[in-house]
C-alpha cells in the first residue's frame, strides 16, 4: 500500500510541472482572446458612436417632413426584421429577447405619433433627440439580435 501511494505521488509530481505549464499556456491563450475581444467591441463602439453622432448631425438640419419619413420607414424596417426574428423561434430566452423588441417598438412607435403632433420647432427638435436615442437603441437591439439568431 505504501508503495502504491509513493509510486503515485511520485507520477504525480513528475507530471505536475507540465502540466501547469499546460494550464499557463491555455490561461495565456485565453488572456489573448479575451484581449482582442475587447478591442474589437472597442473599436465597433467608436465607430457606431461616430455614425450616431453623425446622423444625429443630419437629423437635426433635415426638414420635419423629411425627418418623419425617414422615421417611418426605419420603423416599417425594424418591424420586418423583427418579424423574421420572430419565425426563427428558438430557445425561451431568444422568444423573450423578440418580445422585448416589439415592446421597444410599440414604444417607438407611440414616441413618433407624439412626435408627429407636435406644433413648435423648437419643441419638436427637443423631443427628436429623445426620439433619435430610442430609434438608436432599438437599431442596435435588432442588430444584436440578429447577429444571436445568424442572420
Amino acid at each position: 500500500m505504501k508503495k502504491t501511494f509513493l509510486a503515485c505521488l511520485a507520477a504525480f509530481i513528475c507530471l505536475s510541472p507540465s502540466y501547469a505549464q499546460d494550464l499557463n499556456e491555455q490561461l495565456r491563450r485565453a488572456a489573448e482572446k479575451l484581449k482582442n475581444e475587447f478591442s474589437k467591441v472597442k473599436e465597433q463602439t467608436e465607430v457606431k458612436g461616430r455614425e450616431w453622432f453623425k446622423k444625429a448631425k443630419e437629423h437635426l438640419t433635415t426638414s420635419r417632413d423629411e425627418y418623419l419619413k425617414k422615421a417611418d420607414d426605419a420603423l416599417t424596417r425594424w418591424q420586418a426584421d423583427i418579424e423574421v426574428l420572430k419565425e426563427q423561434g428558438g430557445r425561451e430566452y431568444f422568444k423573450t429577447r423578440v418580445k422585448a423588441l416589439e415592446e421597444h417598438h410599440a414604444y417607438a412607435l407611440k414616441e413618433r405619433e407624439t412626435l408627429g403632433g407636435i406644433t413648435e420647432e423648437a419643441q419638436f427638435r427637443a423631443r427628436q433627440k429623445s426620439f433619435d436615442k430610442t430609434l438608436w437603441t432599438l437599431e442596435a437591439a435588432v442588430e444584436q439580435a440578429q447577429e444571436e439568431a445568424g442572420l
